[in-house]
C-alpha cells in the first residue's frame, strides 16, 4: 500500500496536483502511452501496464519488468554513455510535445502558459505558508523575487516529463542506462522545470549535453533555474536546505 493518499500528499505531490492537476492514487492509470512512445524511441526500455485493480480503497497497477541495477544516489553515475544517453532520452521526449494541447497532465492539457505559472506560484505560495515561515528568508525570496518571474521564460511549451528527474528513477546495465522505472508523476510540462533539476544530478554535464544536442539546442538556463529550484526548495522539507546554497551550487550550463 502506498504511504501517500490522496487525502494526505507530500509537499510535492501537493504542487504537482496543484500545479500541473494530477490526482495521486489514479496517475498510473494513464501512462501506457507513454510507454508505448518511450519503447518506440528505443534509447532505454520502459515498463509497460499488464493490469489493474481495486486493492483496499485504492488501486493496485501491474507493470511488466524492466532488468537492471538500482542505483540510489540522485546523481547520475560517473560515466559518459550514461550522461549522453540520459541527454538523448529527455531531448528525444522535449522533441515530442507537439501532441500536447497545453500543460496539465498526460491525458489533459488544460493550462496555457501564464496559467500554469500562476498555478505554480500559487502552489508554491501555499506551501511556504504551510511549511516555511520559520524561514524569512524563504518567505521574502517567494515574494520578492520568484511571483516577479516573466512566465514565458519559464515553460515555452509542453513536453512529456519527471519533474523529479534523478538517477534513482532508472536501473542500469554496466555502463548504460538500461530502463526508466518510476513512471508516475510524469506530467505534460515544461521542459525548463525538468533540465533544472536534471542538472542538480549531473556529474558529466559536457557529456550530457552532447547527447542532447543531438536532438534539440540546450536552451539558456539563466532566465528559469532560480524559479524552477527554488520550487524545488520548497518540496525538501525533510532536509530545509540553505536558499543561497542550494540556488548556486551545480551551475553547469549558462
Amino acid at each position: 500500500m502506498p504511504l501517500l493518499r490522496p487525502d494526505r500528499l507530500s509537499a510535492y505531490w501537493q504542487q504537482l496536483r496543484d500545479t500541473f492537476g494530477l490526482r495521486y492514487g489514479t496517475q498510473l492509470g494513464h501512462v501506457g502511452p507513454l510507454a508505448e512512445r518511450i519503447g518506440r524511441a528505443g534509447i532505454v526500455a520502459a515498463p509497460r501496464p499488464v493490469a489493474s485493480g481495486p486493492f483496499g480503497d485504492t488501486t493496485a497497477y501491474l507493470f511488466s519488468w524492466v532488468d537492471g541495477e538500482a542505483w540510489e544516489p540522485d546523481e547520475f553515475p560517473d560515466s559518459a554513455d550514461v550522461h549522453e544517453q540520459l541527454g538523448r532520452y529527455l531531448a528525444t521526449l522535449h522533441a515530442d510535445g507537439s501532441r500536447l494541447e497545453g500543460f496539465g497532465t498526460l491525458e489533459h492539457q488544460p493550462f496555457d502558459t501564464g496559467r500554469l505559472i500562476a498555478r505554480a506560484n500559487q502552489s508554491m505560495a501555499t506551501i511556504v505558508d504551510s511549511y516555511w515561515t520559520h524561514r524569512p528568508d524563504v518567505v521574502a525570496f517567494l515574494e520578492g523575487q520568484i511571483i516577479r518571474t516573466d512566465p514565458d521564460a519559464l515553460a515555452a511549451a509542453p513536453a512529456p516529463i519527471m519533474p523529479d528527474v534523478s538517477a534513482n528513477q532508472f536501473v542500469y546495465d554496466g555502463a548504460r542506462i538500461a530502463g526508466v522505472v518510476d513512471l508516475d508523476s510524469y506530467v505534460a510540462g515544461p521542459r525548463e522545470l525538468e533540465l533544472t533539476v536534471a542538472e542538480l544530478c549531473l556529474t558529466r554535464p559536457d557529456d550530457f549535453r552532447r547527447g542532447y544536442e543531438e536532438i534539440l539546442p540546450l536552451p539558456r538556463f539563466q532566465p528559469f533555474r532560480t524559479y524552477w529550484r527554488f520550487s524545488q526548495l520548497t518540496n525538501d522539507l525533510d532536509d530545509q536546505p540553505d536558499l543561497t546554497e542550494y540556488l548556486t551550487t551545480r551551475i553547469h550550463f549558462e
